[in-house]
């Protein structure tokens, strides 16, 4: 059987926009304002110094690993009512139903915050697991 390889897929020192693909990528967007959007495979993002904007998928596969989020970085998703953070081991889980569409390592959920009218999932305070 075949190992699928991940795609390297990185930024500059300036604000970049960067696109995933159906494949897993790890993505780093260093440091500017980068917005990134995570594609349908499983990526790993870093969005690095910044205030970056990481676009989750409405529908379709895959979900994304916020790995580095801080004050300043915010999440876009779908403003879909049924959106919902929570707490699964020592990560904030954001899901859809029972879709996964985000997953943002070392973050309690209560430090995360949803808004539905602007779309966007925002850290308020920099406290980590």
């Amino acid at each position: 059987m075949g190992r699928k390889s991940k795609r390297k897929i990185r930024g500059t020192s300036g604000s970049d926009e960067l696109t995933g693909t159906k494949r897993k990528n790890l993505i780093w967007g260093y440091e500017g304002d980068d917005r990134i959007e995570s594609g349908e495979g499983k990526d790993k993002v870093w969005g690095g110094e910044g205030d970056d904007t990481i676009v989750t998928v409405d529908g379709g596969k895959g979900h994304v690993k916020v790995m580095d989020m801080q004050i300043g970085d915010k999440i876009e998703f779908c403003g879909c009512a049924s959106t919902v953070i929570e707490m699964k081991g020592d990560d904030a889980w954001i899901k859809k139903g029972d879709d996964v569409k985000a997953v943002v390592k070392g973050v309690d959920a209560d430090l995360l915050s949803l808004d539905f009218a602007n779309r966007e999932i925002v850290m308020i305070s920099d406290s980590v697991v």
